[in-house]
């Protein structure tokens, strides 16, 4: 019974991160357009660029992770609990890095930006703690 609300959960989390990964893609122009990053040097743009362009790769590919391990629940739930704690870890930690290094400029016409992403990375978070939380419930 418990395994249908996980299995929404999860598809809920994979959605979100497959969506959120596709918009880093559109997110260059932006963060070229700031004070800052417009004064980088290209090669110095360059890397920026990699490495959202990487965080948006791993994003959809985690995303996809999620959405196929929501698939088969059933018969899978002891590799799908440790798979939680990883994402539990994975998203705690991205949230503690927003508070910590927030994000304080314009993008999306939304300013300071982490405005709407700490709000986010939390619901993200939380679909992955209560999916965890659900599947120790139906392990015991």
């Amino acid at each position: 019974m418990r395994t249908n609300l996980i299995k929404k959960i999860l598809i809920i989390a994979g959605v979100i991160e497959i969506s959120v990964g596709f918009i880093h893609f559109f997110m260059m122009g932006f963060i070229q357009a700031t004070q800052g990053f417009g004064k980088l040097a290209s090669f110095e743009f360059d890397f920026v660029t990699l490495v959202v362009f990487c965080v948006g790769i791993l994003l959809i590919a985690f995303g996809f992770t999620t959405l196929l391990l929501a698939k088969n629940i059933e018969k899978i739930i002891d590799i799908l609990y440790y798979y939680l704690i990883i994402k539990v870890s994975l998203w705690t930690t991205r949230v503690l890095f927003e508070i910590l290094y927030p994000i304080n400029f314009n993008m999306f016409l939304i300013d300071p930006f982490t405005t709407i992403v700490l709000p986010g990375l939390i619901v993200e978070m939380l679909l992955f703690y209560v999916a965890l939380y659900l599947i120790k419930k139906e392990l015991r």
